[in-house]
C-alpha cells in the first residue's frame, strides 16, 4: 500500500533531482562483445578490413563497399552459460541457463555504377540490418559461509552518518521517501531497527563480535539492439569509404537478493528489482585501403553514442532480530522509484588488416579502442551538475580498453570452408573501482561486480557456400572473471572489511546463419 501512496509524490521529486544510478551502469553500455553472423564469430569478428559479411558493416561500414551482389542475411543461434562462483569459506556453486538468441537480420542493396560514369565510383552500396549486440541474461548464486566479520548493517550505518532519526523516521505527517535530500537505504535501515541513533550517531543492531553468514543470488535479463542503415562506396576497388547511421535500444531487468543469517539470533533479506529501457542514436565512419591485391587495410571511428535512459527501482526489506520485548520479525518497503537521464558513451576506433591469400584463404586482425573515461552522465538538459559522484569515479577507474582479434579462413574445396579465431578484451575499468552512491540516491542494490582481467573467445566454424545461397555454422566459448561485493566494506573499519567473491562465466554460442545472393 505504502509503494502506490507514494508513487504519485515519487513522481513529482525524485524523478528530476534525485539521483538513481551508478557508474557501474554505465557499463552495460560501453563493453564490447563478438555477436553477428556466424562467419563473422567463427572468425572471432577480425573483419574489419576484410568486409564483404553483413556483422562486419557494425564495426567498419567500409566493409559494406566489398559486396558485388545484394544479399539477405538471417542469422539465430542457442546460449548456452554457466555461472561458478566461491566467496569466502562457502562451498562453490554453479547456476546456468540455455536460452536461443536472434543474432542478426540485414539486407545488403549492391548498385554497380554506370561503366559511363565519369567518376572512379565502382560500386553504391546500402544496407538495413538488425544487430543483437548484447545478451545480458545471467543467473548467480553466491555463498559466502559462515563467519563473516561485517555485516550489510554496518555499512547502512556508515551511510548514514550524515542524517538524523528526524530525517529518516517515518511517521503519519512525514514520508522521508519523499524527501529528495535523503537516501532510500537508510530510510530502509532505520525503519526497520537495523540501525539504531546514539550520540557517537548510527551502530548497527548487530552485537559488536557478532558474526553473519551472507548468501546471494542474482537473475538478470535483457539485451542491447542495433538498427543501421549504412552507405558505402567502392573507388576503384582500391578504396572503401562507408558510414553507417545507428539507432540503439537496451532493455535490461535485474532481480536481486541478499541475505544474511545472524550469528546470535536474527536475519535480514534484501530484495531488489531494477529495469532499465534506453534509445540511442550513434554515426560510425569507416575506410578500407587496399594498395595490393593480397593486402587491405581499414580504419573506422565511433562518434559518442548519446542514450536517453529511463530506470525504474524498488526494494522489499525483510527482517528478525531479538530485543527486549521479544522476536521482531516484519518487512519494510520502499516506493518505486524512476528516473530519466543521459548517458554519454565514450570514442571508439578500430585499426585492421587482412590478407587474401589467392583463393585459398584469408586472414584478419583487428585492434579496438574504447576511450571508457570519457564517458559521462547527464541530466535531460545535458547538464553534469548533478552527477558529479559518478563522472569523477568513471574519470579515476575507467580503463581505455582495447580488444585484440585474430581469425582465419580456408578452403578445402570450391565450397567448403573451415574458420578459427581468438580475441580477448582488457578489462573496462581498474580493479580498484567500487561502487559510491550519492548522498540521496533511491538505489538500494549496493552491491557491485568488478572485471577481474581479461575476457578471452575461442572460436570457430566452417561454412558452405553455392552461387546465390549460403550457410554457415560457428561455435564461440567466451570466459571471463570477475569479483564480487556485496556492498563496499571498504568504508569500514580494516577488521571489518570483507573479502570478494569470485565469479567465473563461461558462454558457448552455437550460431547458424542462412544468406541468398541476387
Amino acid at each position: 500500500m505504502k509503494r502506490i501512496l507514494s508513487i504519485i509524490t515519487i513522481a513529482l521529486t525524485a524523478t528530476s533531482i534525485a539521483i538513481a544510478q551508478s557508474e557501474f551502469d554505465a557499463l552495460k553500455f560501453i563493453q564490447p562483445e563478438i555477436t553477428g553472423t556466424a562467419r563473422y564469430t567463427s572468425m572471432a569478428g577480425a573483419f574489419g578490413a576484410l568486409g564483404g559479411d553483413p556483422s562486419a558493416i557494425k564495426d567498419n561500414p567500409a566493409g559494406l563497399g566489398i559486396y558485388r551482389k545484394s544479399e539477405l542475411t538471417a542469422t539465430l543461434g542457442i546460449n548456452t552459460q554457466k555461472t561458478s562462483t566461491s566467496w569466502r569459506n562457502g562451498y562453490a556453486t554453479t547456476e546456468g541457463l540455455y536460452k536461443p538468441v536472434f543474432n542478426n537480420l540485414s539486407y545488403v542493396l549492391a548498385i554497380p555504377v554506370s561503366s559511363y560514369s565519369n567518376t572512379n565510383l565502382v560500386q553504391s552500396n546500402f544496407s538495413f540490418s538488425f544487430n543483437r549486440l548484447k545478451n545480458f541474461d545471467r543467473n548467480i548464486r553466491i555463498n559466502g559461509g559462515v563467519g563473516s566479520p561485517s555485516s550489510l548493517t554496518d555499512y547502512l550505518a556508515y551511510f548514514s552518518e550524515p542524517f538524523t532519526g528526524y530525517d529518516l523516521y517515518e511517521d503519519t505527517e512525514y514520508d522521508p521517501y519523499s524527501n529528495i535530500d535523503i537516501p532510500w537505504m537508510s530510510v530502509l535501515a532505520a525503519n526497520a531497527g537495523l540501525i539504531s541513533e546514539n550520540n557517537q550517531g548510527w551502530t548497527s543492531v548487530l552485537e559488536p563480535n557478532e558474526t553473519v553468514s551472507p548468501y546471494y543470488t542474482s537473475r538478470e535479463q535483457g539485451y542491447l539492439n542495433e538498427f543501421a542503415v549504412s552507405w558505402s562506396g567502392n573507388f576503384n576497388n582500391r578504396l572503401f569509404l562507408g558510414a553507417t547511421l545507428n539507432f540503439y535500444d537496451l532493455n535490461y531487468h535485474a532481480e536481486t537478493e541478499y541475505s544474511e543469517t545472524f550469528s546470535l539470533d536474527g536475519y535480514l533479506t534484501l530484495l531488489n528489482t531494477f529495469k532499465s529501457n534506453a534509445t540511442g542514436l550513434g554515426l560510425k565512419l569507416g575506410s578500407i585501403y587496399a594498395p595490393l591485391d593480397y593486402l587491405r587495410l581499414g580504419l573506422s571511428l565511433q562518434t559518442p553514442v548519446v542514450y536517453n535512459v529511463k530506470d525504474y527501482h524498488y526494494a522489499d526489506l525483510k527482517y528478525g532480530y531479538q530485543t527486549q520485548n521479544g522476536f521482531i520479525n516484519d518487512k519494510e518497503m520502499t516506493p518505486e522509484g524512476d528516473n530519466n537521464y543521459k548517458l554519454q558513451g565514450p570514442f571508439t576506433y578500430n585499426l585492421s588488416g587482412s590478407f587474401i591469400l589467392g583463393n585459398k584463404a584469408v586472414i584478419g586482425f583487428e585492434y579496438a579502442a574504447s576511450l571508457n573515461s570519457g564517458s559521462k552522465f547527464m541530466d535531460i538538459n545535458n547538464n553534469t551538475f548533478y552527477h558529479s559522484y559518478e563522472n569523477d569515479s568513471i574519470k579515476a577507474f575507467f580503463n581505455k580498453q582495447t580488444m585484440i582479434k585474430i581469425g582465419g579462413e580456408y578452403k578445402l574445396t570450391d565450397h567448403f570452408s573451415i574458420r578459427a579465431g581468438y580475441a580477448f578484451a582488457g578489462p573496462a575499468t581498474s580493479d580498484k573501482l567500487r561502487k559510491e552512491f550519492n548522498p540521496n540516491t533511491i538505489r538500494t542494490d549496493v552491491e557491485f561486480f568488478v572485471p577481474n582481467g581479461s575476457t578471452q573467445y575461442l572460436t570457430a566454424g566452417l561454412g558452405y557456400r553455392e552461387s546465390n545461397w549460403y550457410i554457415d555454422l560457428a561455435v564461440m566459448n567466451k570466459v571471463y572473471d570477475e569479483k564480487f561485493y556485496a556492498y563496499n566494506s571498504n568504508k569500514l573499519a580494516p577488521n571489518r572489511a570483507n573479502v570478494a567473491g569470485i565469479v567465473t562465466t563461461s558462454n558457448i554460442n552455437v550460431i547458424g546463419t542462412i544468406g541468398l545472393r541476387f
